[in-house]
């Protein structure tokens, strides 16, 4: 048998020991700290986990490809500063050595900016973390239009398909700093093959109370107070324009709910299902990504697998290549904005 395979095999009854016990209920956030992340970006919530990570654990490693001098990391590296690893601006070469890492059993997480680490590194992804099922975390910075002043190359709006491409690979998209620390300590706890993709937007506290991250998990966020005819199912930080949106709706007499999906893969199927059982007169997916193959799609599929579906709107970033310009431009551009979204639910509706 060849050395992949075995490592493919060692790692994935790793995976799932860590699923069976200490990672099932870590990651934990509570209020207090929901409140205090919400005040942060981010990078810097990144990096306070990791340092917080490395003081209680010796087998945590993170591998930068440059970037790390952004993502306040000094804390992490005083205190295990061997954990620390500097790959330059070399992104495939990253995914390698954390790849490396991990398979000797340290919790490796890889942060960059997210178009480059899973376009650049795709094929790195695929055998890596695919085949060999190695345990890294990779960590989309910047994702979405976060980074559009510095023109297409730098926008992450493909980076969700890439990933739910690739077997055993989940995908993660926190909609608030919370929700990404508990991510992180999960995926500290019980390491696996996994995306996690991060941005800025509008800096909401979706979680005031604490969160707990539970990969194929989908949580209600807001509701209309009676039985919805509208559901918004977004993903990622525009979760905050969605809950927006819902407001604006119920305004105008229109019941809508916004179910949150933390983990575009694994998807929530059940949610999925309940949806085409429930009588909605419309879902809308809603997300800061390409309209081809992220929540949307996913969801689509889902729907169409399960029969009897409602009418679908898939709302996102057009299927083009952008110009340069603030995130807050082009997502109004794209119909993103609060206002936007509920104008297009709208419009679906008045269509029947």
């Amino acid at each position: 048998m060849s050395s992949a395979c075995v490592r493919g095999e060692k790692n994935a009854a790793a995976m799932a020991a860590s699923a069976d016990g200490r990672g099932a209920l870590a990651g934990a956030v509570t209020a207090e700290e929901s409140a205090r992340f919400s005040a942060m970006n981010p990078k810097q919530v990144f990096g306070e986990v990791m340092g917080e990570l490395a003081e209680r654990d010796r087998g945590l490693s993170v591998v930068v490809s440059d970037y790390g001098r952004r993502l306040n990391l000094d804390h992490m590296r005083e205190v295990l500063p061997e954990g620390f690893v500097q790959c330059g601006i070399a992104e495939q070469n990253q995914v390698e050595v954390a790849a490396a890492l991990a398979n000797e059993g340290l919790a490796t997480f890889a942060p960059s900016y997210a178009t480059f680490i899973t376009g650049r590194v795709y094929d790195q992804v695929r055998v890596n973390l695919g085949m060999m099922r190695s345990p890294v975390a990779l960590v989309g910075v910047s994702a979405g239009c976060e980074s559009g002043m510095l023109g297409a190359s730098h926008m992450a709006l493909e980076d969700v398909s890439l990933m739910r491409g690739v077997p055993n690979m989940e995908v993660f998209c926190p909609a608030d700093n919370a929700e990404l620390a508990s991510v992180l300590r999960l995926l500290a706890a019980a390491p696996r093959p996994a995306y996690v993709r991060t941005n800025t937007l509008d800096g909401a506290n979706l979680h005031p109370d604490g969160t707990t991250a539970v990969a194929g998990r989908a949580q209600r966020i807001f509701s209309p107070g009676g039985a919805p005819e509208v559901s918004l199912v977004a993903t990622g930080t525009i979760c905050s324009r969605a809950v927006e949106a819902a407001r604006l709706l119920a305004a105008d007499g229109v019941a809508a709910e916004v179910l949150e999906m933390l983990t575009v893969k694994p998807l929530d199927v059940a949610a999925v299902d309940a949806l085409a059982a429930g009588g909605r007169r419309l879902v809308a997916t809603v997300e800061e990504h390409s309209v081809v193959g992220g929540l949307g799609a996913a969801v689509a599929e889902r729907l169409l697998e399960h029969g009897g579906a409602p009418a679908l709107l898939r709302l996102g970033m057009p299927d083009a290549y952008q110009n340069a310009d603030s995130q807050a431009a082009l997502l109004e551009r794209a119909g993103l904005s609060a206002a936007g979204i509920a104008a297009r639910v709208r419009e679906r509706l008045s269509r029947g």
